[in-house]
């Protein structure tokens, strides 16, 4: 059996993996997404993850149901289709975004707190594509390349996340994100950061010390009580002082 030493010391050296991780990729063109199944989950649209259901032609007439049903509950009046597909996405609706943030951090923790929990989890980097023109791309279902979507109509989590979209012509395949250019000192094998399932509690505390929560990441009082009962369950700085 190993000692209990030894398994703490990997930890804090994998944390320190980690820290370096996000050192190397400190230019503004990198975008990250957390996965929490590092084999099992692939860098396919929530759409297109079902490929014997999938039909382009379903996929418009659902998101033009969205539209109808949305407009009882959001003004989306001057809202363009890639801000209400954004929303659609947003509110869980399956479309052909995936979602990113510029913050290697929040990736780190949707990969560690996300099911399933048994699983390694992984932090992807990528150089970020070409950002769509939606003023000359009047429609997200138009989009013929993987293209960055910078929604301009944001919500207070999407701007909390530092979140961004990829829009996927064939949301049915996977994106490989070693196909996507490097900055400059980056090898290409470090586009992706794996956090084996033993260290993703440690990695949720250590993110929590650095204020990456749900609470900082949701914005809302959903996010505060999910790291309030998150450290209750945790017993994890359980005082007065925290914020």
């Amino acid at each position: 059996m190993r000692k209990p030493e030894t398994i703490a010391r990997e930890r804090r050296d994998h944390w320190r993996k980690l820290l370096d991780f996000v050192d190397r990729h400190e230019q503004a063109s990198w975008i990250f997404r957390g996965v929490a199944d590092a084999d099992g989950h692939k860098l396919v649209p929530k759409i297109g993850r079902k490929t014997e259901i999938y039909d382009p032609a379903t996929e418009r007439v659902v998101f033009a149901n969205f539209k109808r049903r949305a407009r009882q509950y959001v003004d989306i009046g001057q809202m363009s289709d890639w801000e209400v597909l954004a929303l659609a996405q947003h509110h869980g609706l399956p479309t052909r975004l995936l979602d990113w943030t510029t913050n290697p951090l929040v990736a780190a923790y949707f990969a560690v707190t996300s099911q399933p929990m048994d699983k390694t989890a992984r932090v992807y980097a990528a150089w970020a594509p070409q950002i769509i023109d939606v003023d000359t791309n009047s429609s997200p279902f138009d989009c013929h390349e993987v293209r960055a979507y910078v929604p301009t109509s944001v919500t207070p989590r999407i701007v909390a996340q530092r979140g961004l979209f990829t829009i996927h012509p064939d949301p049915t395949s996977p994106w490989d994100v070693h196909s996507t250019a490097t900055g400059r000192g980056t090898a290409a094998a470090e586009k992706e950061f794996d956090i084996p399932r033993q260290f993703r509690a440690y990695f949720e505390r250590k993110l929590f010390q650095v204020a990456v929560d749900a609470a900082a990441i949701m914005s809302d009082l959903d996010g505060v009580c999910e790291t309030l009962a998150w450290q209750f369950r945790s017993r994890v700085a359980v005082g007065i002082f925290n914020y």
